[in-house]
């Protein structure tokens, strides 16, 4: 099973916290995510967090890193499905 290093799990809780929309949560005691999966993945607080530029950040992040490339293929599935129609 793949477990995300500590310094990436890092860079993932730094893009949650600079894309908070609201400035106080109870839900996530204003950290930007909830906890982590067995994978060492966040997982993100719905309410507080834009998913989608978090996810725009995290994407951006990965593609430099071929080893995370490569285990996070899927978000650029939808890039090579474009560029080949």
């Amino acid at each position: 099973m793949f477990k995300l290093d500590e310094k990436h799990l890092d860079k993932a809780k730094e893009f949650a916290a600079h894309n908070r929309k609201k400035k106080n949560c109870g839900y996530c005691y204003d950290r930007g995510y909830i906890g982590t999966t067995p994978e060492n993945t966040l997982v993100l607080c719905p309410k507080c967090v834009d998913v989608d530029k978090v996810m725009e950040a995290w994407k951006n992040y990965v593609k430099d890193i071929p080893e995370l490339k490569e285990q996070y293929s899927e978000l650029f599935e939808d890039e090579e499905e474009q560029s080949v129609e």
